[in-house]
């Protein structure tokens, strides 16, 4: 299939076709789905940040009026496991360090027991009915602390609790820094916090008579959560049916892991023989995911030109009691960031993933891009400051072209993938231009209390999917019916998570259909068992990955469609065309045939009957027509970004003000430009609070979270927002993407905490490399605290 410039329905800004249900109430979120008969599912949780269990008394828990279970550890699973969906459970790069409920707690909030009731309220009120006896253990919450001898340690195997200690170079290190004219060395540390999703954790799981498990959730990925699942409970894989949420409020990464939760739910339901319902409180919420904490050492080789001659990063990750997404974060910290980012031959990268018992940590937007982005980026700008280099011409300088090999896969496998569309020079040079930053003031060179600067930063390689990486699931699949209305039917198995995954992938089906972007219908009655398998929805991989399984499905149902209809118009099939559902001949448009009459004549009787007769058909002809695929993606495509950013500092107080954003993004064709404006708004409201404000607290003694609701764990709101969000979407041709598209969901929020930072220092000239930069920092630097 060829990319086509020509387009009638990508490119175009659809409107959403679940807009409406989302605003009068959302029937297709999964947190308001009830079933006749469901049990309530509460989780009691340890009030210590490291305890071992001797024993639970559930005697008066049991005996309230309503309690229909209640399960211990003694009553579960203790299978080890890894939670995460986005590879294999026999991974030799996954550790299988959780369980469903443990006898030993290893952080503040960890699930003890669990209790099914006829109502929220009962459930609640039994859990304080249990009767926990614990023998508190010594605890960690400093990760370097963690790493020495004599701490306390969290489990048996990890010495030192290091749960992993990667090492990749490349080239002769100690020859690039003797060969740089300028060494520079900086550490930059990065803060817990949490993703914000607005629909709440949830799960209903429905066990029938013989024990088969229908789960509903708002997860990201439903076979996923079928496969851990069947894992932990040791059942046949297809006695599990994950239902498709119609869409989720939201999930930022954190919902592509499985928790205590959903093998609860499973086993209250086994037991009690009825539905039955959890869902998180938002402090419960807060407590079972965030983004993985880095503390990151850059050392810097350049010559006086700014070219690079060697680059050593070393990483310490807080990943909390068990590895989870830990390491996976760190691991694409380095390589995103320092490693792979720019052109540099002698490189090398060392990562301490180290366990403490503060809370668990998993999935966010950018995983570990975040964090290596602002390191990278905020060394690139004091190295461009002290050399009085111009920061875009020096990016420019160190980076890769197009034909390269791409980075970030070349680092696991080898030649295998190209930078085939790659325009970073573009998007430096409109960003620039289009934000005047070449005329941006000297830092510290403003008068008065309000001072303003402007900064930069990019990220010049990141990807759209995980084709590449190592033991990470990339491949995606769907099935399309053409209706006797001349409608389609689209079946995916990818879960719209909130940014528009439903609209994108109609319209790409729509434009290789040639149908109207109204005549492509998502169904939403789907489950792990009516469609392919597919990876979670994450890592920017929806427009690309399933896009090209999209677009491959009505490929297929175009090509029957078209040759039905060369039957029925006694045509050659390369004459036809389809353009708003009606196929016609080349040239002649007037001799045509609606896509709907070319449907019903394929499902019609062989032979009809007629004013003149029996009217026979031809069996090739008949037989709905219908489109499927399930393939990996030819290739992973990088998404370069860039953002420039206009604050105000007040100098007495330390307050930042976002004035104005400008990004400038190379993501292919851009199926819906409103879509992608959304997607850029969206990650700036989720950038600010990284760089500024947002942050996890915890009683220093107990390990308690102190920030668990919206009230105490500041967000931006709109106060707090740009007036000024531009979007420059350059649109390179990606050879392997649909219609030329590429990713788009994860740079735009890669790139603000390093922007925000170098401009808070062109407008103060003191330079924070601790985030969120609160005014206390900005004032302390100043020394005015």
């Amino acid at each position: 299939m060829q990319n086509n410039s020509q387009t009638n329905v990508v490119g175009t800004s659809v409107i959403r076709p679940d807009a409406l249900d989302k605003v009068t109430g959302g029937r297709g979120f999964a947190v308001n789905l009830r079933l006749p008969g469901m049990l309530h599912a509460k989780m009691l949780r340890s009030i210590y940040p490291h305890a071992r269990i001797r024993n639970i008394d559930t005697s008066k828990a049991k005996k309230l009026a309503g309690v229909k279970m209640v399960l211990t550890p003694a009553d579960v699973p203790s299978l080890p496991f890894s939670p995460i969906y986005i590879k294999e459970i026999h991974s030799a790069s996954v550790l299988h360090d959780v369980r469903v409920l443990d006898k030993v707690v290893r952080y503040a909030g960890q699930p003890v027991a669990a209790v099914a009731a006829t109502s929220p309220e009962i459930a609640e009120t039994a859990l304080e009915l249990i009767d926990v006896d614990y023998e508190e253990l010594p605890f960690v919450f400093d990760p370097e602390q963690a790493m020495l001898d004599g701490a306390p340690q969290l489990h048996e195997n990890q010495t030192n609790n290091i749960c992993l200690n990667p090492v990749l170079q490349e080239g002769d290190l100690e020859a690039g820094f003797a060969d740089a004219d300028h060494i520079f060395e900086n550490t930059y540390t990065t803060q817990r916090v949490h993703t914000c999703y607005m629909e709440p954790w949830m799960s209903i799981i429905d066990a029938d008579p013989n024990g088969k498990l229908t789960v509903y959730s708002s997860t990201q990925h439903i076979f996923g959560l079928r496969e851990k699942l069947a894992f932990i409970l040791d059942m046949p894989i297809s006695d599990i049916t994950v239902v498709k949420p119609a869409y989720i409020g939201g999930g930022f990464g954190s919902k592509t892991e499985i928790t205590s939760a959903e093998p609860l739910a499973a086993i209250l339901s086994q037991k009690t023989g009825r539905p039955v319902r959890i869902e998180n409180s938002r402090e419960e919420d807060f407590i079972t995911n965030a983004r993985t904490p880095m503390k990151i050492t850059l050392k810097t080789g350049v010559k006086s030109d700014g070219t690079f001659t060697a680059r050593h990063i070393k990483i310490i990750a807080d990943c909390g009691p068990y590895a989870t997404y830990g390491p996976e974060a760190m691991m694409i910290c380095a390589v995103a960031g320092a490693y792979s980012a720019y052109r540099c031959h002698n490189r090398r990268f060392e990562g301490l993933g180290v366990l403490t018992n503060n809370m668990r940590c998993g999935a966010y937007r950018g995983i570990g891009g975040v964090q290596g982005c602002f390191a990278a980026e905020s060394q690139i700008d004091e190295i461009c400051d002290t050399l009085k280099l111009d920061p875009v011409e020096f990016r420019i300088k160190n980076a890769h072209q197009q034909g390269d090999p791409n980075p970030l896969t070349d680092t696991f496998a080898p030649g295998m993938f190209k930078l085939d569309s790659y325009r970073f020079e573009d998007c430096l040079r409109a960003g620039a231009e289009r934000s005047h930053f070449t005329n941006r003031s000297p830092s510290a060179s403003g008068n008065g209390i309000r001072r303003r600067g402007i900064g930069m930063a990019a990220q010049p390689i990141w990807v759209s999917g995980c084709v590449g990486f190592p033991e990470v699931f990339e491949q995606s699949g769907a099935f399309i019916k053409i209706n006797p209305d001349g409608a389609a039917s689209l079946s995916v198995p990818t879960v719209d998570i909130g940014s528009g995954q439903i609209t994108i992938l109609c319209q790409i089906a729509a434009e290789e259909l040639g149908l109207d972007p109204d005549k492509v219908n998502m169904n939403y009655q789907i489950n792990t068992d009516n469609v392919p398998f597919e990876p979670p929805t994450h890592a920017s991989r929806s427009t690309y990955s399933a896009g090209n399984a999209v677009r491959l499905a009505a490929n297929e149902a175009k090509r029957r469609l078209l040759q039905v209809a060369a039957n029925m118009l006694e045509a050659n099939v390369d004459d036809l065309e389809i353009a708003q559902g009606n196929i016609s001949i080349k040239g002649s448009p007037d001799i045509r045939l609606k896509v709907a009459e070319v449907a019903q004549y394929t499902e019609s009787a062989l032979v009809r009957l007629t004013a003149e007769g029996p009217l026979l058909g031809t069996l090739d002809d008949k037989g709905t027509i219908i489109g499927s695929s399930s393939v990996a993606p030819k290739s992973n495509p990088s998404t370069p970004c860039v953002m420039f950013v206009e604050v105000e500092v007040d100098m007495e107080t330390g307050q930042v003000d976002v004035l104005r954003v400008v990004y400038a993004h190379d993501i292919g064709k851009v199926i819906n430009p409103k879509a992608a404006e959304g997607q850029v708004e969206g990650a700036v409201q989720q950038g600010i609070g990284f760089a500024l404000m947002e942050q996890m607290h915890f009683d220093p003694e107990t390990g308690a979270c102190l920030t668990g609701n919206f009230l105490d764990y500041k967000i931006p709101t709109a106060v707090e927002m740009p007036a000024s969000i531009e979007s420059i979407f350059i649109e390179s041709n990606e050879p392997t993407g649909p219609f030329g598209a590429k990713g788009l969901g994860e740079p735009p929020l890669i790139v603000p905490g390093p922007a925000i930072a170098n401009a808070v220092y062109n407008a103060t000239g003191v330079r924070i490399r601790d985030l969120p930069i609160t005014p206390e920092k900005i004032l302390a630097a100043l020394g005015k605290l």
